[in-house]
């Protein structure tokens, strides 16, 4: 757990310092791994919310999240960066 907290602080510089956070939820199922993958977000990022769900601002697309060959849900979203551990961090557009 404290590894996967650790590549999660790696966002704390390109987030708000509070607030809502979206986080992709696994296209094939949830899973120990997945689960705990999300709560390690949680914890890492605090105070900030880390909610299991596309909408807010900022989206945390961790590894193996997204489907492979494109992930319709990221629609809307750009890209801001990419973590070692390969997770990755995504704005949505503005309309």
């Amino acid at each position: 757990m404290a590894r996967l907290q650790a590549e999660f602080q790696a966002f704390v510089w390109e987030l708000p310092a509070t607030g809502v956070v979206g986080y992709l939820e696994p296209y094939d199922g949830s899973n120990e791994d997945t689960v705990r993958m999300h709560y390690a977000a949680q914890y890492a990022l605090a105070p900030r919310v880390v909610a299991g769900r596309v909408g807010p601002e900022f989206l945390i697309v961790a590894r193996g999240m997204a489907r492979p060959e494109g992930d319709e849900r990221l629609a809307g979203y750009y890209p801001v960066a990419t973590f070692p551990g390969g997770h990755r961090l995504f704005r949505r557009l503005v309309p």
